[in-house]
């Protein structure tokens, strides 16, 4: 017999600020998240704006449930502990009277690697540029001097793709399985929907799942600008992140975390939780195309969608909302916008659709839980946010597409669509609880 699996608790770090309160009032009122950067020169570089998270280190290391573990965490990770905490909070859960070897941990990451982001040779010259230093590192042996004078010395422990779900289990002494899923912009979604696995064949009682990225540092934004995927619209950079729109040119970079508390229904009634709402069906699928590019026919995001839609045992015209991927980009819109059709088929038109996206810009590994938090808020306030900047409808994107205000409608399930880089797609179904 397998398991429910429900959502007890939602913890959020987003470009708005820290909470999920604040998240939702923002996404409500349709508000941009995007910043220009200030915090070095960038008059050579081709984007010139972000969506980071307004809090300094300091801000975060203060919010941090054990602020000892300040000095070992990137920023990602202080972003992902306090979202997580919010999380437990929420939950009620007590973590004194849980068995800790049936609480787990699933975590998408990324942004973090074996070398610090605030290292690399840009960042180098970024920073001492702005310290006023002119010695800039003009050759390799001056860079790895000035690496030897300033690097961390547990650099290697600091940045570690698992460095989160190291530091969840171990703040909250969490002995069951604590997994980690590098998988571009699918990171979470995935460590999400793998949680639920878990939990449905009685492997774990509770999971931490979620996800979050910290990318907005200089080299990789030059990265994402190299590859073609950011905006470049710097004279509209509020309204560039544009979703759908046939004037769109790429994403906005964001950073920040979301986590969720899932339980198996049988654990939650017996310690009397409340129930937001059952984590239903999951799909994963990979397109075997390129590393960047999808097929026109969308093969993967359509078997995940398909396949999350059995899973929960749902037809199709049970969906009243999906959140989609909506990344801003020329080839992702229209593809997502086809796929949709292909799995919905003549209910396509009649399914509201939002992106997050066009507010917070894409958070890449975290991109999926933050969405999918978005989508429990949704259900329990009833109401779906808009997808802000869309102007001029691209004729290929032919779907309801909430915008302008807010539409409140009574919602039962909810879709939320995640694909990445390198071909992986993860679909995510949520289902309102009936009371």
């Amino acid at each position: 017999m397998t398991e429910r699996v429900f959502i007890t608790g939602v913890g959020v770090v987003s470009p708005f600020g820290v909470g999920r309160d604040v998240y939702w009032e923002h996404l409500v009122k349709g508000s941009s998240a995007a910043k220009w950067i200030t915090s070095f020169d960038t008059a050579m570089m081709p984007t010139r704006f972000w969506a980071n998270a307004p809090e300094t280190e300091d801000d975060l290391t203060s919010l941090l449930p054990n602020q000892r573990a300040g000095k070992l965490l990137p920023r990602a990770a202080k972003m992902a502990m306090i979202a997580a905490e919010e999380a437990i909070i929420q939950s009620g859960i007590d973590l004194q009277a849980i068995d800790g070897t049936r609480f787990g941990i699933s975590v998408g990451a990324g942004g973090i690697g074996l070398v610090d982001p605030g290292l690399s040779p840009i960042d180098v010259q970024f920073a001492m540029k702005e310290s006023g230093n002119s010695d800039i590192p003009d050759s390799e042996g001056e860079y790895w001097k000035y690496l030897l004078d300033h690097m961390h010395p547990l650099n290697p422990i600091r940045t570690i793709p698992n460095a989160i779900s190291a530091h969840l289990a171990i703040q909250y002494q969490a002995l069951g399985t604590c997994l980690t899923y590098t998988t571009a912009c699918t990171s979470s979604a995935q460590a999400i929907g793998e949680a639920m696995i878990a939990l449905r064949h009685g492997r774990q009682d509770i999971m931490i799942a979620g996800g979050a990225d910290s990318g907005t540092n200089p080299s990789n934004l030059l990265s994402f600008s190299l590859l073609g995927a950011l905006s470049k619209n710097n004279k509209e950079f509020e309204s560039a992140s544009r979703p759908f729109d046939r004037d769109r040119d790429g994403f906005l970079l964001g950073e920040g975390a979301a986590f969720l508390i899932l339980e198996t229904e049988s654990h939650c009634l017996r310690r009397g939780g409340k129930l937001l709402a059952e984590l239903k069906g999951y799909g994963t699928a990979s397109d075997a195309y390129r590393v960047t590019d999808e097929p026109d026919d969308a093969r993967g995001a359509i078997r995940a969608m398909k396949w999350a839609l059995q899973d929960a045992e749902l037809a199709p015209c049970d969906i009243n909302h999906i959140n989609a991927h909506g990344t801003s980009t020329r080839m992702n819109d229209p593809i997502e916008s086809h796929a949709i059709h292909k799995v919905f088929g003549e209910a396509a038109n009649q399914i509201p659709v939002t992106s997050n996206k066009s507010m917070i810009g894409h958070l890449v590994a975290g991109a999926g839980a933050i969405e999918l938090a978005a989508s429990v808020l949704t259900i329990g306030h009833e109401c779906i946010p808009p997808t802000i900047n869309l102007i001029n409808r691209d004729d290929e994107c032919d779907l309801d597409i909430v915008t302008g205000e807010p539409r409140r409608v009574p919602i039962l399930n909810v879709l939320s669509n995640s694909f990445g880089f390198g071909g992986q797609n993860a679909c995510l179904i949520i289902q309102k609880v009936e009371s």
